[in-house]
Formats: C-alpha cells, structure tokens, sequence
C-alpha cells in the first residue's frame, strides 16, 4: 500500500538530525523484514536483507544464495521508491532492485542482500569495487551467514554487473563456505575494457554511471527505502534509525573518487587494482560466467576474458548477442537462466545435474548462442548453438583476410600491381549511434559513406561462414598529425544492402606498444594483445607505423550471399551508451594494402552448426541494424 512520500520524507529528515552518530541495537532477527546489519570487526555496519525459502521450515537448514552490490542490497524488497511514487515507467530510474537477480532461488535457498560499505544503508567509506569491500563480503559469509540457525554452512555467490564485479572481487578472497558462483555483466579491466579502451577516452557510460547513475540506484534503491519505506514489523523504526545513523558516517577519498581517476590518460595502480582480471588466479570455486557481444554498459571485453584466466577450478561461459540485460538472470533466455540456476544447484547439492551442454561439471564448457531473438511469444531464444569446451573454441581457423585495392576485402594476398594505399580524413566523427534511439537508429547520420571513413567488402558469401571469437585488425598506416585514433567496425552486409554492425575495436596510436609476455595467442596468432598505456609515444609524421587493433569477441553467421564488410574511420563521438571524446588532431590518415605492406583482418573462422531460419535485419536481440545504410 503506498503512503504519503512527503510523510516518510519528513520522518526520514527529523530521524536523519536527531540521531547520534554511532547509535546500534541489538542484531534483529535474521529472517526480518529489509534492512538488518552486520557489524565488521572494524566497527562499521554492513545493511543485508534476509529472505527464507518461501517453503521454510523452522529448525531446517538451508543453502543461502549471496549478492552484494552498491544499488539497493540491505533495502532489497523487490520494489524501490520509484514504485511507489508510480514513475516505474521512467527507463533511467530503478523500478526494480536486485531481489529479481535472486527470486527463482527463494524456493530451496535463502537469499542474502547486502550494501557495500558507504552506500544504501551501510556506513563506512565508499571506495569503488575496493578490496576492502570484498573482505566485507568474505565476513558475511564466513562469520555471520555460516553461523545463523538456518545456514547449512553452503553459500553461492550470484551477481549480474555491479553485483557481478563485487562477487567476483568476493570469491577472489576465498571465503571459506563459499561453494559456487555464477556472474554476468562483467568488466575484466577498467582501463582497457570500458574507459579507456585501446586507449581512446570513453567518457560516456563510465563517468555517466559514476557520476550519476550509480548514486541515483544508490539513493532511490537503497538508501531513500531503509529510512522511509513503512513497515509492519515492531523493530522498523530500529532499523530505520540505524540506517539514518550510518548516513552520518560515509565518507570517500577525493583521490579514490572514479571521476578524479578517470580524466588520466593512462593506466595506473588504481585501475588495476579495481580491475578482475589481476584477481582471477585466487578464485577456487566454480565460476559460471555469461557475457553479451554488444553489452551497452559493461562491454564486450569482460566475461570470454575472464573466463579464460580462470584456472584450475570447473568454469563455465555462455556468450550471445544482446545487450547488457540480456544476460540478467530476470530477463535473460530461459535457457540462459536455467543453465545459471543448474550450476549453483548442483555444486551447493540442491539437485543432480550431470552435464551442461555435453560437457561433465568437472571439467571447462562453453555454450555460444547464435541469433537470439524474440519468438512469436516475445521469449528470447537461440537459432542455433555451439556447445564445446574452451574459449577461444578448439578448431579454430584464424584467418587472414586482406584489404585489397578498389575496397576489396579477401583471403588472397595483394598483388604486387594492386593499389597501394587508401587515404580517408580522421575529424568528422559523425558515425554515431545512440543505444537510446533503438538499434536501428541511423541514415543518413550514422552510416551513410564519405571520405572520413575507408570501406572494404568481400565478395557474397556462396557459403554460411560461422565467426566465433576475438579477433585482431593488422593496420599498416601513417598519419599527417602527432596522434590519431582507430575505429575498426566489422559489418554484415545483406543481399538488400542493409546493415549489420557486429562488432569494432579501438586504438590510440600514441598507445600502439605492446607487451607480448601478457598478451593473449593461440598457437602463434596473436588474439589480444596487451599494451601497458603508461608511456604514449607520438608519431613522425607520414611515418608508418604497424598497429595491431583488438576487435572484442564476437558470435555471428554469414548467410550465403552476404557480405563481410569491415569499416575503418576516427571512433564516433556516440557509440551506443560511450562517448569517445576526441584527443587527437583532425587530419588525414593512409592505410597501406601493398604487397609488402599487407594490412589484414585476423578472424576466427569456425564450423557452422545447424541453424534456424534466417532472420530479417533488426531481429536479432540488441544488434544494430540499418536497412537503408545510404538514408
């Protein structure tokens, strides 16, 4: 029932002033409503929400499903004030929390929320995907849920985008009753994965999430619902004042804050050590992770990443197109959300499950969904899928294909009598796409050709050609300015001339450098290389340079008679949720496809499995494309 918002307002405010800084009751019973705490040794209050299985029965043990994160946690009740004050409909603000991440477990698990330290209603310093905050997470675990009257000891680990960073980030501390853990929506590195990629400045959802978003979910789901949501419980106004106390104790080092890190141009200690992929080594339970090719938010790079430095625990990845809800587990495939809740079940002995996708729970397995789209019934589901067991997937042929003179992109190397060079203007960056106007969005703004951009095709397909994986661009090219950057887009191109972007990469030039001891190769092709970006190096000027582009993974089918189209232009301004903001002078940039100097395309070629009917352009979930590329 809702109340009036002005009266819980009121209440909050004279709560928020009259209550004495360090004020704590007596531990409420665990199976209360929203909003019980758990104090950590150094004496700040972690908020946490319990629910019991909805068939609980007193006296009886059971596993708990644990998920923490910076949005509503302590709070979590399945509604935030957006609900109540009826803007559900509003897109940007949190009509739902985070109890959808774990509602299919209530059946057979308690479900465990909590708040990290400084945000909803915990207290402490906030400091953003902290090591301090994990260790919150293993004390939870360990030491408060381990020894409630309800815990059979077993605790799983779910979490999807910051809840999925933070879960990680928990696991990688090895809590002693942590037995599994299943992930989405993650980002491997914050400098090279979403911030800076390739070294190019995006400042679009990195800085937008920080600077609003994620405080927006932190005060409308979290800390905005402990105070004023009325209860019917006798403890409430307990929990409310505790809640309002903790307000008074949350603090941040200005120099912590993402935002003041975030304008550097290069990589540093910070970075690094919010970053996953320096914590995977020290996980050692089973991990399932589930990644989206064109994920908005988090990105593409993360989860196959992850995956990969994953070792010598049993994993578990399942990689589609859509965006970043895609693989939410509330609005993921059922086969998506089914395969999750397996998993947990069957490391915490909740049920049997023998095998996922053919492959034995004790072992690595990889599931890629090709084409998922909606069915007549508005479900997501598949056209085809790839079961296997590692990632990059085995067979994989890595082939070069070479820009050509007249746009031509093929297998064949250039002719000594081809064409040289191409030259296009890096400045104008028009070719935006804003994720808010639909995947569709574009003529003639986005996607119409001109001279600020370089076009090569093959020829139709006269076969389906299945591309699983990372991939690389090999770019010879010099630059009439100190620095420029790279935007390599890969794009099916139908029989009807519409468009479909897959997928793109990103390099800074001044950045080019790589590491080869930390990149990644199969065999001797070289799939992600590592570049420190700590010490940029400008260019002479139209000299060339060798520039080895990473291009995020992707899962797609060339149909017979379309074409593989691959685009190389200045990174737009708008790319779906990031903003690349340019550092780099206008100018003209050559890209060489001589004989000598062969800039090609490396792409993992991979067998095509049977597949459904073709769909028409736009029907794949979250995948851009355009009909009518010339407007």
């Amino acid at each position: 029932m809702r109340t009036r918002w002005w009266k819980r307002a009121l209440a909050g405010a004279l709560v928020v002033g009259a209550v004495a800084v360090g004020a704590a009751g007596p531990l409420p019973d665990a199976g209360a409503a929203p909003n019980n705490y758990v104090r950590m040794p150094d004496g700040v209050d972690i908020a946490i929400n319990v629910r019991l299985p909805d068939s609980y029965v007193p006296g009886r043990t059971y596993p708990t499903l644990f998920e923490m994160s910076g949005y509503d946690g302590g709070s979590a009740e399945n509604g935030t004030l957006v609900t109540d004050f009826g803007l559900s409909d509003v897109p940007v603000l949190p009509a739902n929390d985070s109890r959808q991440l774990s509602e299919r477990f209530n059946g057979e698990y308690v479900t465990v929320h909590a708040s990290v330290r400084g945000t909803g209603c915990s207290g402490g310093e906030f400091d953003l995907f902290s090591w301090k905050s994990a260790e919150d997470g293993k004390y939870i675990i360990d030491q408060w849920i381990a020894e409630q009257p309800w815990s059979n000891g077993d605790v799983a680990i779910m979490g999807h985008s910051y809840s999925g960073i933070t879960g990680f980030l928990v696991a990688a501390t090895q809590p002693a009753h942590l037995r599994v853990a299943t992930l989405s929506g993650l980002i491997d590195d914050l400098y090279r994965g979403i911030t800076y990629p390739g070294g190019v400045a995006n400042y679009g959802f990195p800085l937008a999430w920080t600077g609003a978003i994620r405080p927006a979910y932190d005060l409308l789901g979290g800390a905005a619902p402990g105070i004023l949501r009325e209860e019917s419980e006798d403890d409430v106004e307990a929990r409310r004042i505790r809640c309002a106390n903790n307000q008074l104790t949350k603090r941040r080092v200005i120099f912590d804050d993402p935002i003041v890190q975030g304008l550097g141009d290069t990589d540093n200690q910070w970075f690094q050590s919010r970053s996953l992929v320096n914590y995977a080594s020290r996980i050692t339970v089973p991990v399932h992770v589930t990644g989206a090719y064109q994920d908005e938010q988090t990105g593409p790079r993360g989860p196959t990443h992850l995956w990969e430095k994953l070792r010598g625990v049993p994993k578990r990845l399942i990689i589609t197109n859509g965006d970043h809800n895609t693989q939410n587990p509330h609005s993921a495939p059922e086969a998506v959300w089914r395969d999750r809740k397996d998993w947990v079940d069957h490391f915490m002995g909740v049920a049997s499950h023998a095998a996922y996708g053919g492959v034995a729970d004790d072992r690595t397995s990889v599931t890629v969904l090709l084409e998922t789209h909606r069915d007549s019934a508005g479900e997501l589901v598949p056209n085809g899928r790839i079961d296997t067991t590692t990632f990059p997937l085995p067979g994989t042929s890595w082939t070069k294909y070479f820009l050509r003179a007249g746009g031509r992109l093929t297998t064949a190397t250039p002719a000594v009598t081809d064409a040289a060079s191409s030259q296009y203007l890096s400045a104008s960056r028009r070719q935006a796409y804003s994720y808010q106007a639909g995947p569709s969005f574009g003529p003639p703004f986005t996607t119409a050709d001109g001279p600020d951009e370089l076009t090569f095709r093959t020829a139709p397909m006269s076969t389906a050609t299945a591309l699983v994986g990372p991939m690389t661009a090999t770019l010879f090219a010099s630059a009439t300015t100190p620095d420029t950057e790279f935007f390599v887009q890969l794009i099916d191109e139908a029989p009807d001339g519409s468009r479909t972007y897959l997928q793109r990469g990103l390099l800074r030039a001044s950045h080019r450098a790589i590491d080869a001891t930390k990149s990644d190769y199969a065999g001797s092709v070289l799939y992600r290389p590592w570049r420190p970006h700590t010490n940029p190096q400008l260019l002479p000027e139209n000299f060339v340079v060798k520039y080895v582009v990473e291009v995020f993974p992707v899962g797609h089918v060339f149909r017979p008679g379309h074409r593989l189209m691959v685009k190389i232009s200045a990174p737009p301004i708008i790319d779906s949720f990031y903003a690349y903001v340019p550092k780099t002078l206008p100018g003209v940039n050559t890209v060489f496809h001589s004989s000598t100097l062969r800039s090609h395309l490396t792409l993992p070629i991979v067998p095509v499995p049977a597949l459904g009917a073709a769909l028409p352009c736009g029907a794949q979930e979250a995948v851009r494309c355009v009909a009518d590329p010339n407007g």
